[in-house]
């Protein structure tokens, strides 16, 4: 019977046995990069010591068998900053620890920091880096006994990790290259994966974005002003269900609106709407907080929507920091509903070459009335802007609220009006497509001779 030590009983043996690129690199599960890459020389290649299988992954023979519980001897975690810096070891049995900071310069002396949006060179101990543009892995790592450089770019086709966007983002793939051959960074690279679904993921549930409201002039023209839709990106994990709060004030207590636990991987929740029965009041500030859980039903702590990190302002910006006292942590409602714009025009049949009267009867609303009392846009309280789709059509006025049109061909086209209220809200309509007409010639009876 085969006989199964714990490491303990290994401990006496290890000053004889054990190499010296055991000794520990940095804690894994403070790193958000997990998983093994691939090279055909030396085999697994692991990036964080929770994936890495010690027993029997010794380059030489035991003669006996035992566990190692992870991390125990090869510590190790490589990890990706917020601003896309590598940092950290990976690790293989044969190689030692891969440095992704070293204080070496790498073979291209830094080239590779034209890539990255923040500073990756001598000066931050960096040598790889993160572009999210073209979701390239640029830069080295370097093997530590030895020397040996491993190039993140130079494979065919090159490292690359899946963007924010994806609906699982943080997968990497493709090749690096070095003296001992290229790392395969995932599976589907060989279509391997049927027999050894191995690949290098960013495995913490990290947000990279959250925005709001995410209601623009023209959604507020074709609905309503008093809605927001409160949108996430991950960085990286797997998303099993999320949490929203909603508050005037800075803090998750007493909340205008708390979603609960909503089972799923949606990146976005409308409000009002099927999972927000609140409806935001006009001109209001709000604070907003997120909460994840992970595949495991682990949650995160609450990420909060702040400009300044994660959070991006999507709309009534300026009304925002005028508003609100704590601008980068929040999001302002509109004041009110937008103008409606409507006009007619006389006579309903249009001739070519003849003047053709365009009246508006547009309303909009006010503070005092956010939604009803609509009130007559005139000039010299609202704005307007006339437009034909055929630029030949004589506009009389381009910026009143009445004008007139004289169209030069019988092209079916049609008429604009964009209106803008006293609080700059602008929304437009446009006419059906207009039937444009010649005058018929006059006809006159004559008695043959």
């Amino acid at each position: 019977m085969r006989l199964k030590y714990w490491i303990f009983l290994l401990l006496p043996l290890t000053s004889l046995l054990l190499p010296s690129f055991f000794n520990s690199a940095e804690a894994a599960d403070s790193d958000n990069i997990r998983g093994r890459a691939y090279n055909s020389t030396y085999g697994y290649i692991s990036f964080n010591c929770l994936d890495d299988d010690m027993a029997g992954s010794f380059p030489f023979t035991f003669p006996f068998f035992f566990n190692i519980p992870a991390c125990d001897f090869s510590q190790h975690g490589v990890n990706l900053s917020i601003d896309n810096n590598f940092s950290g070891m990976a690790w293989n049995p044969s190689l030692g620890f891969i440095n992704f900071s070293s204080a070496s310069t790498p073979p291209d002396n830094y080239d590779f920091n034209s890539h990255c949006a923040a500073v990756c060179n001598a000066s931050n101990s960096c040598t790889a880096c993160y572009n999210e543009g073209d979701q390239r892995i640029y830069g080295w790592g370097q093997v530590i006994n030895g020397g040996d450089w491993i190039e993140l770019n130079g494979g065919s086709p090159p490292t690359t990790m899946t963007n924010y966007t994806n609906p699982q983002p943080g997968i990497f793939s493709g090749y690096t290259s070095s003296t001992f051959g290229d790392i395969s960074f995932n599976c589907t690279n060989d279509s391997s994966c049927f027999s050894d679904n191995y690949y290098v993921w960013l495995w913490k549930l990290e947000l990279k974005e959250m925005s709001a409201p995410n209601w623009s002039f023209s959604d507020a023209c074709s609905t309503v002003a008093r809605k927001a839709v409160f949108k996430w990106l991950r960085r990286g994990g797997i998303q099993s269900a999320y949490r929203i709060i909603i508050n005037t004030s800075n803090s998750t207590s007493s909340p205008v609106f708390d979603s609960g636990k909503i089972s799923g991987t949606a990146a976005q929740i409308t409000c009002p709407g099927t999972w927000c029965d609140f409806t935001p009041n006009y001109d209001t500030t709000y604070y907003w907080w997120l909460q994840l859980w992970n595949e495991n039903d682990e949650a995160t702590e609450f990420f909060q929507f702040d400009t300044n990190l994660t959070g991006v302002l999507t709309d009534n910006v300026a009304a925002n920091n005028a508003a609100s006292s704590n601008p980068n942590l929040t999001f302002t409602t509109y004041k009110h509903e937008f103008p409606s714009p409507f006009f007619t025009w006389d006579p309903l049949d249009i001739l070519v070459g003849s003047s053709t009267a365009f009246i508006s009867d547009s309303h909009y609303y006010s503070t005092a009335s956010p939604d009803s009392n609509a009130q007559l846009c005139v000039d010299g309280i609202c704005n307007f802007s006339w437009s034909a789709s055929d630029a030949t059509a004589i506009i009389d006025s381009l910026t009143t609220a009445t004008t007139s049109i004289t169209f030069a061909n019988n092209l079916p086209q049609s008429v604009s009006l964009t209106v803008t209220d006293p609080d700059f809200y602008t929304c437009s309509t446009s006419s059906p497509v207009l039937s444009i007409n010649y005058n018929l010639p006059i006809w006159k009876e004559v008695k043959s001779q």
